[in-house]
């Protein structure tokens, strides 16, 4: 890091940090960087309208699996912990004094810290509903 006196907060969301990313969040799980990775997990590609991610549940129907998915979804935490991560936990975006109190203690973590926020996607998961 070329100012290690920064904070650093990288957010994305589940089907670029555990898809199209994921060799980008493993390798920064193993170098233990001083940041804090927030992924807003919806278990869908929202912005495409909808299909699997790689956090889809079995069963659940998306426009690229409409008789249901049949694959296993990714566990992010175990993930990340096998990838060295220091830090890593799951919350939900409706337990906001929750989420708070892990995104304060992920950011005062030194090296490299993971939070999977997990989110209602009221347009396109509905299985969750």
């Amino acid at each position: 890091m070329v100012d290690p006196s920064l904070t650093v907060v990288a957010v994305g969301g589940d089907g670029d940090g555990y898809g199209i990313g994921m060799g980008h969040f493993i390798h920064a799980c193993r170098r233990d960087l001083d940041i804090t990775y927030i992924v807003f997990n919806n278990e869908n590609y929202a912005l495409t309208t909808g299909q699997s991610s790689p956090t889809t549940p079995i069963g659940a129907v998306t426009k690229t699996a409409p008789e249901g998915n049949l694959i296993k979804p990714l566990d992010p935490v175990a993930l990340a912990e096998h990838a060295g991560c220091g830090f890593t936990k799951t919350a939900h975006s409706k337990n906001f004094q929750e989420l708070k109190e892990i995104i304060k203690a992920a950011i005062q973590h030194k090296g490299f810290s993971h939070i999977d926020v997990e989110q209602d996607c009221p347009s396109f998961r509905r299985w969750a509903m």
